[in-house]
């Protein structure tokens, strides 16, 4: 099978560049990205169909260009390390993507009531408990 990680980082940035900034949708359109490009990569998203995601992605990212907006689906990386390192034991709670084939972002919370959204398939983001034991 075929590693979606990287294309899926992509759909993680874009999701939450989309999430961060409500014009970028419309921005992205006038740049040239087709109004249905948004249904067809939310349905390459739950499928799971990496060429159609990567084809679709690249269009994204044209339009980003032709806008003037730079990069809305490439990550970047940081490392920092935790201030006073980790507690022997921790608990973390949030939203992840909720797709078969996720993209990786998460919403670290605290509160399962406020519900997280995709920005890019408009799907509720799934509650998650994950334990350090």
């Amino acid at each position: 099978m075929e590693d979606l990680t990287p294309v899926l980082r992509r759909v993680g940035q874009l999701c939450a560049t989309l999430e961060s900034d409500t014009e970028l949708r419309d921005e992205l359109e006038l740049g040239g990205f087709p109004g249905e490009g948004w249904d067809e990569l939310a349905e390459a998203v739950k499928a799971g169909s990496p060429q159609l995601m990567i084809a679709l992605l690249d269009a994204v990212e044209q339009a980003a260009v032709a806008a003037g907006v730079d990069g809305v689906t490439h990550p970047t990386r940081e490392f920092r390390p935790l201030p006073g390192g980790l507690p022997e034991f921790r608990a973390i709670t949030g939203w992840r993507c909720p797709h078969t084939h996720r993209c990786g972002r998460v919403h670290p919370a605290t509160d399962p009531g406020n519900v997280q959204t995709c920005a890019v398939t408009g799907d509720s983001l799934t509650w998650i408990s994950v334990d350090s034991r």
